[in-house]
């Protein structure tokens, strides 16, 4: 019988979903994204597809729609009918395909097995009856609602079983040798059939065989393709008659992506499958399997580090977990409910994968930038990151509670989920196409501490949640926390889908980001304050970026008012859940009364109070500065604004770091909301204060009469404020991290609130949600009304119908690059190669003829078919595109020009035994030449970034 340790595990294991099926979601959208990905690549990789370059040929920036005229023009389309195209529909339709291949292959697997020659029926070896009998008692005990198919594989000599099918018509195989020991040990037969039926009953059968079938779908319809086409490219660039330039980095980057992905797939694939057998495993346990099957658990010999670390390494690829690790599963659960590093890290490296296939292929239809694509690209992996992660998050606090083990921190999953992420961006072709590494590096630390932040938020809400919620289910709190953990990641992944790839892309775009506050830095005429304007003005365009996203800031109040609302539940002593508790007399989670609110409002409000001193010292500071009449226009605004700021974020640091330093558990928490309270009580001081400029004599700074000017004082600070609550959020994380830190190195421990009187706490409740109550209100209608103003943005060249292309030297530079590259490999070289193919006889025919007995006749029957030449390489470079760099293009028409006019003089001055023509046609191709000189010079510098 199963020991009360494993019935409080089962118990948790019930409580919450197991995560499997997210799992299995996650292996089918990135094996499909991967599809999408690979297969147009494959046809690129074999050249079948170098056509979809015509456009960067003709010019067309990367993202930009094409112009109609380029797509009408004779040169595209002769580009596109000479190098071929895949047609736009190829890679939508691979998900398609392989869903149809899968799907087939799914229903012939089971025919497959269940062929005639393999197996046969039970009734061919059950002459009685007697184990079709024993099979339907095993059934009705179990609750199947109808009894599987069941066949024997004779030749089969282990003493196994399996389950294939689909879960509404399921087989169960005996084999042969599990029938011969069927008398002999029935406790074993037993066991072993009430493995299989846990596999039916927890509705495996469906996931094991349909991720077999799409593991199988995806070697044979996209990896074999990719691996051919790119086996013809290799082939082709090493080929004596094709240069090697062909084969650059990012083709070999391409390579290596597909490897990374196949990887990926599998382990997804492998944790899938294991994952379920070990379900399998507790639920035949709970329905009084008998362990004896999975063997004694003994305790293992201490093994050396090598070996263990192999062990581990080995285990991760396989789809059947150890029997060593099924017996210990089966003797303490507790494994089976910790946050597995592996998961998060392919959890982390599969959805950056997966949005960087949505954002290749909205770029390629030209939809960037659209909202209704943002959202599509972002929140399919927000809602992968919340149901795996978060689910794995939450059981292992329910879990851990119920069991008086100790609190999770969630630091390690997030680290491995952040880490999953950078490693999945870095084998990706968006943050480094030209190289091996992105040009900012340091911004793919933004990914791992995105991790760290969701899963440390996560944790910190579940147990807040888990001790506080009153009702019979925790699956209500549960999807509440999730579903803001999942808004807050989709923002994160708008802002890094649309600004993140790009900033660690460019070298030094960091520091100098286009957009508002680079056009043209305001500076102090006076030189004292135009460091700050500058850095401030940089600091802006910055995290404009962030504000730009229309999710921030409900994101933003998301992550600090759910929390509190957990404060306004009614307190219990102890609490009791019906679903995961197996005694109902019996409470599962401990008393643990949440810390009292008012800590964290008090350190808010002292924040406030710090934010108002340092208003009134900076007006001050200003009052009696009076800064000259040239700078009380922009400069002073800009002045004024960013001291403003200042200590506002200042204040609001100083609440979260007292907030932080009180709290004994959910530091995180208790930072972000005493760092919001403290950010909404100083941004009254700054509306206050500012629109009443005048009326108090000591602080007043721009106005000397009294008035009362609220709508102007709103909009001059609009533009900030949605970047001030921003950089709030960051630093309370911050200061929650850095107080978190410091505690673990002082090894101070924290011992929880002792718990109030119950009518002090119930006189208390109504205090609380009025409190919290009007925090929410805040917090709620400031981002509501910056959300609806049009000037959020604060930037009149960013409104709406006055956009206008933000171009950068860098971005010029390698869109530069592209361009020159697809022109010169698509038609440049081929005409180049020509005209110095025949330069060059034009050069030798002046020697041969020297050497040969009548030369005069040898120039007469050679020098027009060299002219004709020429003038065939005129008209075909004129119906090619123009050079795409517009400082070349100069070149490229004398080159056209002198060409076609050196070929007509040249071919004239033979027919009219002219030798003036002559001589000015050899001039006019010099000129060519000189012109070509040129381009050649552009391509070699554009290609290597040299001049």
């Amino acid at each position: 019988m199963a020991t009360d340790g494993s019935l409080r595990a089962w118990s948790g294991e019930r409580a919450l979903p197991a995560g499997t099926t997210m799992r299995f979601v996650l292996l089918v959208v990135l094996m499909l994204a991967s599809g999408v990905s690979l297969v147009p690549v494959a046809f690129t990789a074999a050249g079948l597809n170098k056509g979809a370059s015509c456009l960067s040929a003709a010019g067309v920036g990367t993202g930009e729609v094409p112009p109609g005229d380029v797509l009408r023009s004779a040169a595209y389309r002769a580009c596109v009918d000479e190098h071929g195209m895949v047609s736009w529909w190829v890679g939508p339709a691979v998900p398609g395909v392989l869903v149809v291949l899968a799907c087939g292959l799914f229903f012939v697997l089971p025919l497959w097995k269940a062929r005639g020659n393999r197996v046969v029926s039970l009734e061919a070896v059950d002459h009685d009856g007697q184990i079709l009998r024993h099979l339907t008692h095993l059934a009705q005990a179990t609750g199947l609602k109808r009894m599987p198919r069941v066949v024997v594989d004779p030749s089969a000599a282990s003493t196994g079983a399996a389950v294939f099918g689909r879960t509404g018509r399921p087989t169960v195989c005996l084999h042969g040798g599990l029938l011969a020991r069927r008398t002999t040990v029935p406790e074993d037969f037993d066991a072993v059939l009430l493995h299989e039926l846990a596999h039916i009953r927890n509705r495996d059968v469906t996931l094991t065989y349909a991720t077999v079938a799409l593991w199988r779908t995806f070697i044979a319809a996209v990896l074999v393709p990719y691996a051919v086409g790119f086996a013809i490219l290799v082939f082709n660039s090493y080929a004596p008659e094709t240069p090697p330039y062909e084969v650059l980095l990012p083709a070999w980057r391409a390579l290596v992506l597909p490897v990374f992905m196949t990887v990926v797939v599998y382990l997804a694939r492998s944790d899938v499958l294991r994952s379920r057998e070990l379900q399998a495993d507790l639920t035949a346990a709970r329905w009084g399997a008998n362990p004896r099957v999975w063997g004694f658990v003994e305790p293992a010999p201490p093994a050396r580090v090598l070996p263990g670390a192999l062990r581990s390494f080995t285990e991760v690829w396989r789809t059947h977990p150890r029997w060593d690790l099924r017996r210990e599963a089966l003797a303490d659960s507790t494994p089976l409910f910790e946050v597995p590093g592996l998961l998060m890290f392919l959890t982390g490296a599969a959805v950056v994968m997966v949005n960087g296939q949505l954002w290749f292929f909205a770029g390629s239809s030209h939809r960037v930038g659209q909202w209704e694509w943002n959202v599509a690209m972002a929140l399919p992996c927000a809602v992968l990151v919340t149901g795996i992660a978060g689910t794995v998050l939450w059981r292992s606090t329910v879990h851990r509670l119920l069991n008086g083990r100790r609190r999770l921190s969630g630091a390690w999953a997030g680290l491995w989920l952040g880490i999953g992420m950078t490693v999945g961006e870095l084998f990706g072709n968006r943050i480094a196409i030209f190289r091996w590494l992105p040009g900012e590096p340091v911004v793919l630390l933004l990914l791992a501490l995105a991790g760290l932040t969701f899963t440390w938020w996560v944790t910190q809400c579940s147990h807040l949640w888990v001790t506080a919620w009153r009702g019979r289910t925790i699956r209500t709190p549960m999807m509440l926390t999730l579903a803001g953990a999942c808004l807050a990641l989709c923002a994160w992944f708008w802002w890094w889908q649309n600004y993140g790839v790009i900033l660690a892309n460019v070298p030094g775009l960091l520091t100098n980001v286009p957009g508002a506050g680079n056009d043209g830095l305001v500076l102090d005429p006076t030189g004292e304050n135009t460091a700050i304007l500058t850095t401030a003005e940089r600091a802006v365009a910055l995290l404009s970026t962030t504000v730009a996203v229309p999710l921030a800031l409900p994101a933003v109040a998301v992550l600090w008012l759910l929390p509190l609302l957990a404060w306004t539940v009614h307190p219990l002593s102890a609490v009791r859940r019906r679903d995961t508790a197996p005694d109902p007399d019996k409470p599962l989670i401990p008393d643990g009364p949440l810390p009292p609110l008012r800590r964290t409002l008090s350190a808010g409000l002292f924040g406030g109070v710090a934010c108002w001193a340092g208003i009134v010292g900076i007006k001050a500071h200003m009052h009696a500065w009076q800064p000259p009449v040239r700078l009380r226009g922009v400069a002073g605004a800009l002045l004024y604004q960013y001291g403003m700021s200042a200590a506002l974020l200042a204040g609001a640091a100083v609440a979260a770091l007292t907030a932080s330093l009180l709290a004994g558990r959910y530091r995180l928490i208790a930072a972000l909301a005493a760092a919001h309270t403290a950010a909404l009580a100083g941004y009254s001081g700054v509306w206050a204060l500012t629109a009443s400029d005048g009326c108090l004599q000591g602080i007043s700074t721009f106005l000397s009469t009294c008035g009362w000017r609220p709508a102007g004082t709103w909009q001059a600070f609009q533009y900030l404020l949605g970047m001030l609550l921003i950089l709030v959020t960051i630093g309370g994380i911050v200061a929650a991290a850095a107080i978190s830190v410091a505690r673990r190195a002082f090894r101070r421990s924290t011992h929880p609130a002792a718990s109030a009187q119950a009518g002090y706490e119930s006189r208390r409740l109504n205090l609380r949600r009025l409190a919290v109550g009007a925090l929410c209100a805040g917090a709620i209608g400031v981002p509501a009304a910056l959300l609806s103003s049009p000037e959020l943005h604060g930037n009149s060249a960013t409104a709406p119908g006055r956009a206008r292309p933000v171009t950068h030297p860098r971005f010029a530079a390698q869109e530069a690059s592209v361009q020159a590259e697809a022109w010169y490999s698509l038609g440049g070289l081929d005409l180049l190669a020509r005209y110095d193919d025949n330069l060059g006889k034009l050069r030798a025919l002046g020697p041969e003829a020297q050497k040969s007995s009548d030369g005069a006749a040898l120039i007469t029957s050679r020098l027009p078919v060299i002219c004709t030449e020429f003038g065939k390489i005129a008209k075909d470079a004129d119906a090619y595109f123009p050079a795409p760099a517009p400082q070349i293009q100069p070149s490229w028409k004398t080159f056209i020009t002198q060409a076609a006019k050196g070929s007509e003089d040249c071919l004239t001055g033979l027919r009219r035994n002219n030798a003036a023509l002559l001589t000015a046609g050899v001039k006019e191709i010099n000129q060519a030449t000189r012109a070509a000189d040129t381009i050649k010079a552009w391509i070699t510098s554009t290609r290597t970034g040299r001049p």
